[in-house]
């Protein structure tokens, strides 16, 4: 049972980590499983965790209030209730509605997008539809309370989709300068760094060190030796820093 649930967890965070990856470097046009070893990929599934942890938990509060025995109202009970009852039910409606639309135009974009970018559309789908199948029938953890059941559940299926909405965020948000990150501070053996086209840092993976030019979007793989970073802070921070100096 053990080497069991251990293979499973493997494979699972192992799926995790392609996610991110995928999700962080399609934009760039660049298969980069080819480069990846098992540790890389274990190692960018921690990132969404957190995350999907948050979201998890939110999800568990709405499905508990949801499954709570509705009391029928009854005609002395004070107005407010009743309208207080009808704006929730209302509300519960409207989310339905909107999970129902996102479902529905997911579906559609996962057939008329580019090949590369309809794992962005059918994940989500993905999860949503298990997490209602496994919730209504749940293979495992029977014998525990429903709300650790549930979270459980919940979390696997909406973290490989949290991981590559993250890694598709972050490498959005370095390529316009809003997230701080690395970049070539000089040119090094293959990769060269000029005033107005700074390279900017993408990882370290299989000795192999990857850069993009912020300007032409075009990759640079550097294999011989090391490389001199620097820090660069986001947007934002730089203006906080500079009225500070000012």
């Amino acid at each position: 049972m053990n080497w069991t649930l251990s293979a499973v967890s493997y494979f699972y965070f192992s799926f995790v980590g392609v996610c991110y990856m995928l999700g962080y470097w399609t934009p760039l046009h660049f298969n980069i499983l080819d480069f990846l070893s098992p540790v890389d990929v274990i190692k960018s599934a921690a990132y969404p965790v957190i995350p999907a942890l948050i979201g998890s938990f939110i999800w568990i509060v709405i499905d508990n209030v949801n499954s709570q025995p509705k009391q029928k109202l009854e005609q002395e009970d004070p107005k407010l209730l009743k309208v207080l009852f009808c704006i929730m039910f209302a509300c519960i409606l409207i989310v339905m509605l909107i999970n129902l639309y996102k479902v529905i135009i997911y579906i559609y974009l996962t057939v008329i997008s580019e090949p590369e970018r309809r794992l962005a559309f059918a994940l989500p789908v993905i999860s949503i539809a298990s997490t209602i199948f496994l919730l209504n029938k749940p293979p495992f953890l029977q014998e525990h309370s429903r709300f650790v059941r549930h979270f459980v559940i919940i979390f696997m299926c909406v973290l490989p989709t949290i991981a590559f909405q993250q890694g598709d965020k972050d490498i959005s948000q370095i390529l316009v300068g809003k997230k701080s990150h690395y970049v070539l501070a000089k040119t090094s053996k293959n990769c060269i760094v000029e005033e107005d086209q700074s390279q900017i840092y993408l990882g370290f993976y299989s000795t192999t060190w990857f850069f993009v030019n912020r300007l032409t979007k075009d990759l640079c793989l550097e294999r011989d030796g090391g490389v001199n970073l620097s820090f660069k802070k986001a947007q934002s921070e730089e203006l906080v820093s500079s009225k500070k100096e000012l």
